[in-house]
């Protein structure tokens, strides 16, 4: 059966450009809802180019420090930072371009999107003022110098581009009527022609408008530059606030510490030339501190064995010093003060050697009796504060194939006082009273008893474990 087709209503699109068919997209679902025997649509137009971003401004340049000597004479010093640079503006986004159509083609349409507006660029930070020190001998000879350590302006940021049109659609809809002639056969065998029409509904959709582009981001402007006074001083001492010493250094000739002492001030634009444009606030130089340390041995044991004993001494700003004593031989001292300084006085002194002397000498009883003695080999358990961990584990009914027994924590924490008690060198460890399951406790049960103690002295301390495995008696 021959079909001839033609149609009621001319289609002919023209285009500036090529139309090119494309699968159809989330933006015409609601047409593709209205039109579901329809599966593609063609874009008309070409999309707008983007516009370029605006480039950044250039930042500031600081301003130099300065060291300036006030002898009376009129001096003048611009030590300001520059102004930053504006951002640039962003280009505008192009205008789709959109050629003229004969209206209704038998198909659908999207309209091409206009392209983005450029990023502005972001604005140039304002550059600091320089820093200056001022060295003077007297306060009126302030009044003759001139300052300008203020900061520079920030440059504006760039505008943003405008985003470019899309195309706009002449007609959101139309109806396209389509004819056929479909020949057909008589019972007598001749044939005829018999005429079927349909009529479809085809979519314009605008193109989408580019968007505009973002703002620069605005830059800080520049800070002043921070102003320093000096009175009586051509220069700045160098200073030793932080020193290092033995024991031997400190017992024999002490050491010498020394730290320039500052302050914070206002008023600074009182006592400069009129106009100067600086912060208020400043800097003051205050003194120059000296504080000797020294080293007095009171102690047992003789000095010759701890001369390598090492302090680690900081003076602070109110000549007050911190100290810390470091390394394996350990001192208990006290710090004093003696004149315009400071004496270590050592009292006690041990070898960080002396705090792990502990040995497991027993554990006997059963259930809640069960006990285990340690005992201190040293010769300062009575000097040493001694605090004590336990871990209490119990061996598994069977053996690994490879590992061996295992062993099941019962019990873990610190022991208060009430678990253990010294006498001299001896320490007992009353584990029967330890809150855990009496079955844990009985005669015959596999145990690994691990005992942790933390050996104090002073300012140090140190960890020893002592291990027993083994069957319970």
């Amino acid at each position: 059966m021959k079909k001839f087709r033609y149609f009621t209503l001319g289609s002919l699109f023209v285009f500036g450009s090529l139309a090119v068919p494309i699968l159809w997209g989330d933006r015409l679902g609601s047409v593709l809802e209205a039109a579901p025997w329809f599966s593609s649509y063609t874009t008309w137009g070409s999309d707008g180019r983007d516009g370029r971003s605006g480039r950044d401004g250039r930042n500031g340049i600081d301003g130099v420090d300065q060291i300036i000597y006030a002898e009376g004479a009129s001096l003048s010093f611009d030590l300001s930072g520059s102004d930053g640079r504006d951002g640039d503006d962003g280009d505008h986004g192009e205008a789709a371009r959109c050629p003229v159509y004969w209206s209704r083609p038998e198909y659908n349409i999207y309209g091409a999107d206009g392209g983005n507006g450029g990023a502005g660029g972001n604005g140039g930070r304002g550059g600091n003022g320089g820093n200056v020190t001022i060295f003077y001998q007297q306060p009126q000879d302030l009044r003759n110098v001139f300052v300008d350590v203020s900061g520079g302006q920030a440059g504006a940021a760039g505008r943003g581009g405008y985003g470019g049109d899309g195309c706009d659609c002449y007609d959101n809809s139309w109806r396209v009527r389509t004819c056929e002639w479909e020949e057909k056969k008589r019972s007598d065998g001749t044939t005829y022609r018999e005429e079927k029409c349909k009529t479809r509904t085809y979519y314009c959709r605008d193109g989408r408008d580019g968007r505009d582009g973002r703002e620069g981001l605005i830059a800080q402007d520049g800070v002043f530059g921070k102003v320093t006074l000096v009175q009586n001083y051509t220069a700045i001492p160098s200073d030793s606030p932080f020193k290092s010493a033995t024991v031997a250094e400190l017992h024999s000739s002490g050491v010498m510490l020394s730290k320039n002492i500052w302050r914070s001030q206002s008023g600074l634009l009182s006592k400069l030339a009129s106009g100067s444009k600086a912060p208020n606030n400043f800097t003051e130089y205050v003194e120059f501190a000296e504080v000797p340390v020294s080293l007095v041995w009171q102690a047992t044991p003789p000095i010759q064995d701890f001369s390598s004993a090492q302090f680690n001494l900081r003076l602070g700003d109110r000549r007050n010093i911190s100290v810390e004593q470091t390394g394996d031989l350990w001192l208990d001292y006290d710090l004093r003060r003696q004149g315009e300084g400071y004496e270590i006085v050592v009292n006690r002194a041990i070898a960080k050697a002396d705090a792990t002397q502990l040995i497991r000498q027993s554990v006997s009883g059963e259930g809640r009796d069960l006990k285990m003695t340690l005992v201190d080999l040293g010769e300062y358990a009575d000097w040493i504060d001694t605090d004590f961990r336990v871990v209490y584990r119990t061996r598994d009914a069977e053996p690994e194939f490879r590992e061996g027994y295992t062993y099941t924590s019962r019990y873990e924490a610190d022991l208060t006082p009430a678990y253990f008690e010294q006498n001299g060198e001896e320490f007992l460890l009353h584990l029967g009273d330890l809150p855990m399951n009496f079955k844990y406790l009985q005669s015959g049960t596999g145990v690994e008893i691990e005992v942790i103690a933390t050996r104090s002295f002073a300012d140090n301390s140190t960890t020893q474990t002592i291990t027993w495995t083994g069957i319970l008696p």
